[in-house]
């Protein structure tokens, strides 16, 4: 029989092999790196995807309608991406206008929104009777409703076309202020 010490030996001499080698195949047990944050996922606290933001007046009714394919709000920059915006305007005075693009940002005490690519503005829903003015960029300050852009804008209508570097809209009344370099063509009816 063996003794106590040589039993612990003889056992050391057969487990220490074993947990070495358990311990050095990688394929078991594949080394585990530290993998360092990703900057790009911690400026983000939510997405959403195909969502809606309505706002509403004091009084209850709607004022602004924002559909977008995805949301994604960055809270150190105090703002909202979106994609494929695609916004409606309501006034019990005008008509309901329509405003899309391909991105945009809105702050996060909604005064600001900006649009870039492609900008789509109407200041109707009827495809047929609308104007319809293009841009590559808009700033929309809501609670001024005020739409406005330095870049070169086209608008076409029913009644012709007008070209202009920058403008101003006035969302309440329709007012639309042409800023330089404007040339339109008016049909006749």
């Amino acid at each position: 029989m063996l003794t106590g010490r040589v039993r612990l030996v003889a056992a050391a001499a057969i487990l220490i092999p074993a947990v070495i080698y358990l311990g050095m195949d990688t394929e078991r047990h594949p080394v585990r790196l530290k993998q360092a944050p990703n900057p790009a996922y911690q400026q983000s606290d939510y997405y959403i995807v195909n969502g809606r933001i309505r706002d509403f007046a004091p009084t209850g009714e709607l004022k602004h309608q924002l559909s977008s394919t995805q949301l994604e709000h960055q809270p150190a920059q105090q703002q909202i991406l979106v994609t494929n915006p695609e916004m409606r305007i309501y006034n019990g005075q005008q008509p309901t206008r329509k405003v899309s693009s391909l991105r945009g940002m809105i702050s996060d005490n909604d005064d600001k929104i900006e649009l870039e690519g492609e900008v789509l503005f109407q200041d109707s829903l009827d495809p047929v009777a609308a104007n319809t003015l293009k841009t590559e960029s808009l700033t929309l300050l809501p609670q001024e409703n005020i739409a406005k852009t330095d870049e070169p804008v086209t608008i076409s209508g029913p009644s012709g076309t007008t070209s202009s570097i920058g403008m101003t809209i006035d969302t309440d009344s329709g007012i639309l202020n042409l800023l330089s370099d404007v040339n339109g063509v008016y049909n006749v009816n």
